[in-house]
Parts: structure tokens; sequence; C-alpha cells
């Protein structure tokens, strides 16, 4: 992850927490040492050292042991005595002291902070007013506008430095300190030494208005848009976010929750687009866009804002880290000074586990945990591992699943990701004891090669993904059991397998709240065909994508074996025909994504869906050279999107807009045989009468 240069760190004489610290030396060079070295480095080097003492202390005696230490002497005397005595009483005290200033500490440098913003704002007003008095010529009247903003920086500046915290050993042994607000002023001083000074000044001064008018925006925000508002901080500066993270996370820490969750994350997607707080990250010429960024002057912000509210803390240079003394959120990031991995292995171990709410992998490559530290975090909603960038780039690897035993007593766990983690060939049966668990995302888990047979038991699993896991070759029965299932992503349909112990589509035909699917077909599978003539039976169906390839590891089965899963089939297909109002309702889809498929033609089974609302067609790949249905059916399709089609034949104004009569957008790369397509460079033609946004 890279750091912001906009946190200049004042550690001159400590390199990392894991280098060997010279504090005689620190001491004699007469430096004062500023509340964050104290914090992030001292303390931290301390409890480390600490905790391996406390591992040399013989085990604490018994109380019948304790009591004939002192037996005769009186008892006024017997419990200081005995506290004396104890080596782990003493070394109790000791952290709880350290506990006490580790959030003193806190305190006192969020209060430097502000004071030091304040400071920076009456520099800046100060230059400002003497590059007026330079470059512009003097009125008679007084300048009442520029006293006036002189006069509200010195008072901003007089009430910070007046209002330090009031810090007392009971307020220190509390579980947390109240945090005060701040009213933001102006962002840091010009780091571009090349430019002229007005040319600072002025840059300064943007950056100046655009906190200004953030701070209305960000008051303007309720209380849950503004906890969602503060999750931006922990990702890096300039970095693309995808909207869908965001809302899992939303989602699984219960900012949003319910029947319409995604509905209202998109809403705050959009509300925050509107207001200018983020921006939406374009892809070619597509409007609409699921990625987004947030100026790096505004994320400064976010980072303030969320270690003023105890949200997420962060060192010197504004990197999240897994200190959660103070907050109930642990970050694991990866930096050139360190790993906070390993800090909240070795040095945060002594805090209390059940506190944590989320757990956030931003960009550690190893995982390694103890099975002993993930048992302690009863209470963590959040437990996102995996990557969260949209890149593949992001490498993720655990060293064994053995820690994954420990989930069994999170049962308050909402949103679990394990996305693109390499080196997991399995799930522990312990995750099928998440009671409370919503979403399960397990993309791009390239050596996962089966899904627990106990997962039916996961009744409040609203999404699942297992899109690209390729060394799955069947499904569990349990998926039929998941009522609550909106999404689903990766269904495989491979070879049969014995007397049916294995999930069929058509057993997927009640899950009445199914909204997306995405299936993964085995095109050596005979069998394919007829499961896929079931979708017709999927009544609330909004997006479908269908994509064939080879599942290698499909075990062959014998003759006996496919004749007993096919008698399965029919019974199980027949079942579902029968089932009342099913037949009447079929299924009306807003998108259809078909990749890879063998055929010359269309596939049989798209006839029998209600297509009259499909808005979003995407082809990709496979030997498709015609994309009618029937001889007089017209796509009603808006959007369509056809990729790597070397078999596909048609001219632009004779045959494609009078198939597809409603179109705005068109994507076409990679179709050599496409004849007359009035596409851009990039492939792409949009309706000059559109006024939708293309997906």
């Amino acid at each position: 992850m890279s750091t912001t240069s906009r946190y200049t760190s004042s550690i001159s004489s400590f390199e990392s927490p894991y280098v060997s610290l010279d504090l005689l030396a620190y001491l004699n060079s007469g430096k004062i040492t500023p509340f964050h070295t104290f914090k992030d480095v001292v303390i931290p080097e301390l409890q480390c050292h600490l905790s391996k003492v406390k591992k040399s202390l013989p085990h604490p005696p018994q109380k019948d042991e304790a009591r004939d230490t002192i037996n005769g002497k009186n008892e006024e005397d017997n419990s200081n005595c005995n506290d004396d005595l104890d080596p782990h009483v003493i070394f109790d005290d000791i952290q709880s002291d350290l506990n006490s200033i580790n959030k003193a500490c806190r305190e006192l440098k969020l209060w430097a902070d502000r004071v030091n913003q304040e400071i920076q704002a009456l520099i800046l007003q100060g230059l400002d007013d003497a590059f007026k008095a330079r470059t512009e010529a003097l009125e008679i009247s007084p300048r009442i506008d520029q006293l006036r903003r002189t006069k509200e920086v010195v008072s901003m500046l007089k009430k910070q430095i007046c209002s330090s915290p009031q810090l007392s050993p009971d307020s220190l042994q509390s579980e947390s300190l109240p945090h005060s607000r701040f009213s933001m002023r102006t962002d840091l001083l010009p780091e571009s030494p090349g430019q002229k000074p007005e040319e600072n000044i002025n840059q300064m001064f943007i950056k100046s208005s655009t906190l200004i008018e953030f701070d209305e925006k960000y008051k303007g925000l309720d209380d849950t848009q503004k906890k969602c508002l503060l999750c931006f901080s922990v990702f890096p500066e300039n970095e693309t976010i995808k909207k869908k993270v965001l809302i899992h996370w939303w989602v699984g820490e219960g900012f949003i929750d319910g029947e319409t969750a995604e509905e209202t994350g998109n809403k705050y997607f959009k509300h925050f687009i509107d207001k200018g707080i983020i921006e939406r990250v374009h892809k070619k010429r597509r409007k609409n866009s699921e990625n987004c960024q947030m100026k790096p002057s505004i994320r400064d912000t976010i980072i303030k804002l969320a270690e003023e509210d105890g949200f997420v803390s962060f060192d010197s240079k504004g990197n999240p880290t897994a200190d959660f003394s103070s907050c109930p959120r642990v970050c694991l990031v990866k930096t050139e000074d360190g790993s906070s991995l390993r800090d909240f292995t070795y040095i945060y171990h002594y805090l209390e586990h059940e506190n944590i709410r989320t757990l956030f992998n931003v960009n550690e490559p190893q995982l390694n945990f103890r099975v002993g530290r993930f048992s302690k975090m009863k209470n963590l909603k959040v437990l996102q591992l995996g990557r969260w960038r949209a890149s593949a780039r992001q490498l993720v690897e655990v060293e064994g699943t053995e820690f994954l035993q420990g989930m069994k007593k999170m049962k308050q766990l909402r949103y679990f990701s394990l996305r693109g983690i390499s080196r997991i060939t399995e799930l522990p049966n312990s995750i099928c004891e998440l009671s409370n668990l919503r979403i399960l995302n397990l993309n791009g888990c390239d050596n996962l090669e089966k899904l627990p047979d106990g997962i039916g038991s996961l009744k409040q699993l609203t999404h699942l993904d297992m899109s690209e896991c390729y060394l799955i070759s069947h499904m569990p029965k349990g998926l039929a059991s998941l009522s609550e299932l909106r999404v689903l992503k990766g269904f495989v349909i491979g070879k049969p397998r014995s007397r049916g112990h294995y999930c069929e589509l058509a057993d997927l035909a009640e899950l009445v709240h199914l909204k997306k699917l995405s299936i993964h077909v085995d095109r050596t599978s005979d069998e394919a065909k007829k499961e896929l003539d079931s979708l017709p039976q999927f009544r609330n169906l909004r997006s479908l994508s269908v994509a064939w390839s080879s599942i290698y590891n499909a075990p062959i089965p014998t003759t006996t074996n496919v004749a007993l899963a096919t008698i399965h089939r029919i019974v199980s297909r027949e079942k579902s025909i029968k089932t009342p109002g099913s037949s009447s309702q079929r299924v009306a889809l807003d998108k259809l994504g078909l990749q890879n498929f063998p055929g010359s033609k269309m596939p049989d089974w798209l006839k029998r869906l209600n297509l009259k609302n499909l808005k979003k067609l995407y082809i990709r790949g496979g030997g498709l050279s015609d994309l009618s249905l029937t001889k007089d059916h017209k796509w009603t399709v808006k959007c369509l999107r056809l990729k790597s089609l070397s078999q596909l034949r048609m001219d632009w104004q004779e045959e494609l807009q009078p198939l597809f009569p409603n179109l705005t957008y068109v994507e076409k790369v990679e179709c050599p045989e496409l004849s007359s397509f009035p596409c851009d460079e990039n492939g792409e033609w949009i309706s000059p009468e559109s006024d939708t946004e293309q997906a």
C-alpha cells in the first residue's frame, strides 16, 4: 500500500516498531518525544517485551497455596502482601496503566492535530492577506470580509488551544473516551516546491474551499450515511473501489439490512456521487459505473473524521492499523515499515478480542492466524480476508486453513470474504455454524475443490459467490435449503454423480427470492441441456449468466450411476413443473449473458424464457453465427455487448438493427465478420438520442 505524502513522520530515531531502539541515544539527543512516536513505537515495543516476560513467569499459585503462604499474618496485611508477592498481579497493574497511557496519548495527539490544523489555517490566512496586498489595489472602504475571515480563524485557534482534553484516572479506565467533534478548516500546506508562492496560495485556497464545502456536505448526512462514508478511510489513495465491496461491508456491519439493503446501499452510493464526495470511474464511454474514487484531499479529511470518531486507528502516515485499543476495527496493512498482521499477532494480543467488530485485509499478501486468536473474536461481524480490488494483481494466500476452525464461535458474523485467496482446497464444517451469515464470497478461490455438505444450515445467507472456482465439480444438496438466497454465482452443472447426492438446477426453482444467477456448465456433460430446461420455473429471476467450459476434475461415473442420476433428474424436474403457479409465472429477465456457448444458433431453452423485458444482452466467445431466436422474433435489448465471436456474420443496417430495433449502446470487440458497424476506436456505439445509462 502506498503511503500518503501528506502525512510526514517525525520519527527520526525510530525506523519501525521491529528495529531494536537505541533509547539511550535518543534520550541523549534531547529531542522531545511526540505523542504518536510514544504511542506507535515506544508503548508497543514495551508491551512486546512485557509479553515475553509474562511467558517466563511461573503459573499463579492456587488459592489454597496462597493461603498457606501467608498463614500466620493478620488479615489486614494479607491482601497487600499477596499482591506484592504475585508477579501476575504486578504485571496486570502495569498493563492496565499502559492501556490508560495509550488512551491518553491518543486524545492528546488528536488535540494536537486539531491545534495544528488551526495554526495552518492562520498561516494560510496571513499568506493570503499578504498576497492580496501585493496584487490588488487598495480599496477605500475597509476589507470587512477579509477581517471577518481572519477573526474566524483566530477564534477557532483560540477555541482549540483552550479545549485541551480533560483526562483523569477514572476516565482513562473507562471502556471508551468521549470523542469531541472538530470543525474542518483547511487542508495541509502546499507540497510543490517548484511553484511560485502565489500559485501555492491559490492551490491551498482551492483545497481549503473544497474541504469547507465538504464539511457542509458531511453535516448534511444522517448518522448511518456518515458511518458508511467513514469506510472509505481504509482504502489507499487514488484507489478504484467497487461499489459491491462497500455495500457488502455496510450490510456486514448492520448499517443497512433487510430485503431493501442493496437498494439502500445503491442510493447511498449515488447520493455520495451526487454530492461530489466520490466520483465514478468510467470504463470507455459507459455512463454507468460500479467503480468509484475519492479525491486525496477529501480522503485525508475522511481519515481525520474516522480517527476522531474512533472508527479506525491510523498511524502517523495515514495508514489504517491493527490497533483496536480504542476502536472496534482491525485493518491488515503491509507497508515498507512492516506488517500490521504482525502487530495484531504479537503486540495487540493482550487486548480483548471480543470487542473486534471488523477485520479488513487492505493489502496483506500472506495470511497466517492462530486458531485460538480467531476463536476469541466472538462478536466479529465483518471478515474481509480476500482481495477487494477489481484487478487480480492483488495476490493473497494462506499458509494453512486450520485457523478457520476457530470461526465456529463467530455467531454474529454477517459478511465473510475469501475472494481470490490461493491454497484453500476446502472449507471446514465450522463455517456451517455461522447462523447470522448473510454474504459469503468465495470468488476466485482457484484451489477450492468442494463446498461443505452442511451449507444448507446458513438460513440467513442472501449472497453466495463461487464464480471462478474452477475445481468445484458439483454442488452440495443443501444449496436448495437456502431460502433467503438472492444472489447465487458459480452454480456448477457437471457430470452426474451416483444416487443424486448433489444439487441440481431444478432444485433451486423454489428459491423465491433468487434474482441473480450465474451458471458454469461442463460442456462435456450430456445432462446439461436437460438441467437448463428447468430455467422457466425460476419465477423471480432478473439476471442470468451461463458459461460453458470443461470441468476437469469431474469424476467419470459408471453406467449404473448415470442411470440412477438420470432417473433422479426426471423425478425432480417433474416435481418442479407440477408446483402450483410456477408454470404460469414465467421468468422475466432484465439481463442475459452467454459465454463460450458451443452451438452455432441460440440454445432452445432460451425460447421458453420470458424475454419481453430484456434490456441487456452480453455474448462472449463461442461458436454463435446467428442471434435470432425465431423467424419473427425481435429483441427488446437496449444494451448489446459482443466479444470474441469469430463466426458471427451480420451487417449493421440490413441485419442487426432490424433484429435489435431499440438499441442505445453497442460494444463490439474482436468480431471480425461484423460489417458496417458505426463503432469508435474503442468498439463502442452510443445512440445520439440516448439519454439512458449504459451498464
